[in-house]
């Protein structure tokens, strides 16, 4: 799959992979992936 860089995914991908984010931010961009995942892929 793609590796999408910028914009409102590429930040969710982001806000995942960090040490530091906090579980809300990381369920939020778990969702925020999921979503873009089942729309675009």
């Amino acid at each position: 799959m793609a590796v999408h860089h910028g914009g409102k995914v590429g930040k969710a991908a982001k806000t995942l992979v960090s040490k530091f984010s906090s579980r809300k931010a990381k369920s939020s961009a778990g969702k925020m992936l999921a979503e873009h995942k089942a729309k675009k892929h």
